[in-house]
């Protein structure tokens, strides 16, 4: 009997351990998960190649890979107003816009923002000017990414306790290659910021005012938001008095009205990739995105 006791406990400590699941909504969280991650297990994304999370309708897959999923990653309801019912019910959900010490941009308390509020609609009946509330593009900002990263591996170690050493050394290791890379970037950003450039969403605060940066403006708060003939009756304007070079489209949006804004006035219709479509995912994903984002801003010369 004792020879049997042995060999089922044997059996049992030879049994491989299941990988956690991690399914995040968008990429750029896929890039900070996979990094927190490596050796362990590799994460999904939920959003497709071209998919906008301001807009984005689960199919029924999305809803099976959500419920497979150990763990969830998602911005908040800020952004992805899709996936409040779907993880009501989940067990296990980090919602990022929750996340305690999370330094997060609130446009509502903004000085000013109450005295020019009637002043944010265009006579179309759209918002010309500013979002209400949270900003949610938080992984735009090097200082949020690592809170991120932090709030996942404190997740995935308390869920998988056996690789909880694994998750640790890579948070380290994730610090210090996004440290590194935003001393990079800093520099590249100072020259950029000498250009005046207009952006397609109002997606990059962030960024913008982690590198000391601002816009001259934006054609939409949200994508799923046309733009309002005032307001591209002002960028036209502005373009043609030179205060900006560069008007930036987005690869998830049709460019044809940031074109046609654009014609005939010399600035140059660049791309920025919000979401780094174009990059791997794996461990070094995030640096990569930074860079990338970088060269784009920088193409404003």
């Amino acid at each position: 009997m004792r020879i049997l006791t042995l060999i089922t406990a044997l059996l049992v400590v030879s049994l491989p351990v299941r990988a956690l699941e991690v399914l995040t909504t968008i990429k750029p969280l896929g890039f900070i998960a996979a990094a927190i991650t490596d050796g362990v297990s590799e994460p999904k994304v939920l959003l497709p190649t071209g998919a906008s999370p301001h807009d984005f309708a689960l199919r029924p897959s999305d809803i099976r890979s959500i419920n497979e999923a150990d763990l969830v990653v998602w911005v908040g309801p800020e952004l992805e107003g899709f996936m409040a019912k779907p993880l009501a019910q989940h067990p296990h959900v980090l919602t990022l816009t929750k996340v305690p010490g999370m330094p997060l941009f609130d446009y509502s308390k903004q000085a000013g923002h109450e005295e020019h509020a009637d002043e944010d609609h265009d006579h179309d009946g759209h918002e010309g000017h500013h979002h209400e509330g949270v900003d949610p593009h938080i992984w735009l900002g090097p200082t949020q990414a690592l809170v991120i990263a932090q709030a996942l591996s404190e997740s995935l170690s308390a869920q998988d306790p056996a690789n909880a050493e694994r998750y640790r050394a890579n948070l380290l290791a994730f610090k210090a290659k996004v440290e590194a890379k935003d001393k990079v970037i800093a520099g590249q950003m100072k020259a950029v910021n000498q250009k005046g450039y207009f952006v397609f969403h109002e997606a990059y605060g962030y960024w913008e005012r982690h590198y000391g940066m601002s816009s001259k403006g934006h054609f939409t708060v949200s994508p799923e938001r046309r733009p309002g003939a005032k307001t591209l009756v002002e960028i036209r304007k502005a373009l043609e008095e030179k205060q900006a070079s560069c008007i930036y489209a987005e690869p998830q949006f049709s460019p044809a009205v940031i074109e046609s804004v654009a014609r005939n006035t010399g600035a140059k219709v660049l791309l920025l990739d919000e979401v780094g479509e174009q990059v791997p995912l794996g461990p070094d994903g995030y640096p990569q995105f930074m860079q990338q984002l970088a060269d784009a801003f920088a193409e404003c010369r």
